[in-house]
């Protein structure tokens, strides 16, 4: 039993130092600039890779092993059983956890139901999963070197596979076509939503960006009357054509102008030759100044924040975890010592200390990720240090002191999981705040470099295009949602913990 025990430690170490060793290797190239002058790797960056990944071993992974047994404890006790019984019974926050964490499982599966990129490509007999590889449109049988449109490769085989079909049928099929009664039909298998967060549909779309979202018949047609888009007719049309050609008699003392821009937005105009309309489900929210599509932007922008949200709330409540027990543990003089400076750092101007990162460096995912962990895991020490404050005086700890358990084990297998209540609860409102901060970042410029999907960007678009409504409606609205869902979910966790039976506001 020991030496399963023995090699089950060793193996969660050596996995924990693999793990340190390709996230620091993972990450260090991109936290500043990128040196592409020489072809070697830098002595610098391979001592400090080698230097962060030894002292995370030391220190870190201690810390992380010892915190999930807490929490393992705590997620694995009958009070936290009943504290679940009981959130499942508040359906608000429930409903809305569950469909938070759908939503938020699906947004991982972003490639294969919103992107430009087919999954899957049938040509002359062979499949091509296309979806996370480079292929040429020559490699399909198209013209060019660059990556083929998909949604066109996609209509050009179906009308090759058509011609070939009636070749065949009228005994005039070439040498290529029988080949084809052996491979079967070239098809391209496209995601559900056939449009991509970084792709330009400009080349695609009639008028200027920002296009209004695809159903909006009316804006669209405002669109074709402000770029030239319909055919008008050569002379102002007679009262009596008003009324009998076009039905609109109320319309006869109207000018020129008036009168066809009110026949424009009625539809009762027809477009030139080669525009065409868009589907009605083809861009659910439009695109944005440089032609892309808003809603994937939106799909692929909610993966970014909520991931950035958790991630930061992880680390955060990770060091403010471990810094709070110690300063309630031990308390004294390192407890004021420490408390000061805690104190003087929280000081710090968090949004100046990001402009000059970002003058300095392109800012990236990992980069805003330690900026807002080092300025944001104050936080939940103070409220650490009073849960260990009120706990270490209680019969238990004492008990434990007098078998003969270590600080260590005092601290993160007795006392952690017993104070954990305050973490839980105010986890999900964590989460928003970081949320509203990688948005923030975003919309003022300090955030995720472009071309990134991010709803700030798109906050920053709409600002200004303040008449296409659309782009500052869509993450607006996209983010009180979720915000709203978040928060429904931390009121009820707060009542379910809550260790009254029944909550005072009732």
């Amino acid at each position: 039993m020991m030496n399963k025990k023995l090699i089950k430690n060793y193996l969660i170490k050596l996995t924990g130092l693999v793990l340190f060793y390709l996230f620091y290797s993972w990450i260090l190239p991109d936290i500043g600039t990128q040196n592409t002058s020489t072809g070697g790797s830098d002595p610098l960056e391979n001592v400090l890779l080698l230097g962060l990944t030894i002292a995370s071993f030391i220190w870190v992974l201690p810390i992380i092993i010892s915190g999930l047994e807490s929490f393992k404890m705590f997620f694995t006790s009958p009070i936290f059983k009943r504290r679940w019984n009981k959130f499942k019974t508040l359906k608000r926050g429930y409903y809305a956890f569950i469909f938070v964490i759908i939503i938020f499982g699906l947004s991982f599966f972003s490639e294969f139901l919103i992107n430009s990129k087919a999954i899957f490509v049938k040509y002359q007999g062979k499949i091509h999963f296309t979806l996370f590889s480079f292929e040429s449109a020559r490699a399909f049988g198209l013209k060019g070197y660059g990556i083929p449109n998909y949604r066109r490769m996609k209509e050009i085989y179906n009308v090759r596979n058509q011609e070939r079909r009636e070749r065949i049928a009228n005994n005039q099929a070439t040498e290529e076509d029988k080949k084809y009664l052996e491979w079967g039909d070239d098809w391209v298998l496209l995601p559900i939503y056939p449009y991509g967060p970084l792709e330009s549909l400009l080349d695609e779309l009639p008028c200027r960006p920002p296009h209004p979202p695809s159903w909006a018949e009316s804006k669209w047609r405002q669109e074709f009357f402000d770029e030239g888009l319909y055919v008008l007719p050569k002379k102002m049309p007679s009262k009596q054509e008003i009324a009998e050609k076009y039905g609109r008699p109320q319309w006869q003392d109207l000018d020129q102008v008036d009168l066809y821009h009110r026949l424009a937005l009625d539809g009762l105009l027809p477009l030139k030759e080669g525009v065409k309309k868009p589907g009605t489900f083809q861009h659910l929210l439009g695109t944005d100044d440089r032609g892309r599509d808003v809603f994937a932007r939106m799909v692929y922008g909610f993966r970014t924040s909520v991931s950035f949200a958790l991630v930061v709330t992880f680390l955060c409540y990770m060091i403010g975890i471990s810094i709070g027990a110690l300063l309630g543990f031990y308390g004294g003089k390192f407890d004021i010592i420490m408390q000061r400076i805690v104190e003087i750092w929280s000081a710090m101007p968090f949004l100046y200390t990001v402009m000059i990162f970002a003058a300095i460096m392109i800012p990236n995912f990992w980069m805003l990720v330690i900026i807002l962990v080092l300025f944001k895991w104050m936080g939940m020490t103070y409220y650490i240090r009073g849960e260990f404050l009120r706990e270490k005086s209680k019969d238990y700890v004492a008990a434990a002191r007098a078998i003969g358990c270590t600080d260590g084990a005092i601290i993160f297998k007795h006392i952690l999981p017993n104070a954990l209540t305050p973490v839980i609860s105010f986890a999900p409102f964590a989460v928003v705040a970081n949320i509203g901060a990688l948005v923030s970042l975003d919309f003022l410029g300090f955030g995720l470099p472009a071309p990134t999907p991010s709803w700030g960007e798109l906050l920053g678009q709409g600002l200004g295009n303040l008449h296409k409504e659309w782009l500052i409606l869509s993450p607006t609205v996209a983010m009180f949602l979720t915000l709203l869902l978040v928060s429904f979910i931390g009121e009820a966790i707060r009542e379910a913990f809550d260790p009254k039976q029944y909550s005072r506001l009732r």
